[in-house]
């Protein structure tokens, strides 16, 4: 079934908890706790962001993916990571921007066709 604009305040819903469940999570103090495998926390970044560009994507279908909706997806993830610096156990690292950017651009890239071809979005 296509996205609408009826169906669309779902995903506006959606994507404001999203982003309040994100926030919380990314400053909240670090547990010290060694990752499960190597780089797991950019998996997690990467994937969280393509999660958000959907809701994004899908809360305003009548725009395409375009700038007002992953850019300040992107500068959110800026911020938070900056943000990130300040709280204890955790820290400000560019792998993790580029790994929310890779989310983003997975979306874009990989989902929304396959979307479009299954006639979702």
């Amino acid at each position: 079934m296509p996205i609408t604009r009826c169906n669309s305040a779902g995903f506006q819903i959606l994507l404001g908890l999203a982003l309040f469940t994100a926030t919380i999570a990314m400053l909240a103090p670090g547990s010290g706790s060694p990752p499960p495998f190597a780089h797991a926390d950019k998996l997690v970044h990467a994937a969280g962001f393509l999660l958000l560009a959907f809701f994004a994507d899908a809360g305003w279908p009548h725009l395409g993916f375009v700038r007002v909706k992953y850019l300040p997806l992107l500068a959110y993830g800026i911020f938070i990571e900056c943000l990130q610096h300040y709280i204890p156990g955790r820290s400000f690292e560019l792998l993790d921007i580029l790994a929310d950017a890779g989310g983003l651009l997975l979306y874009a890239k990989l989902f929304l066709p396959a979307l479009r071809r299954l006639q979702i979005r």
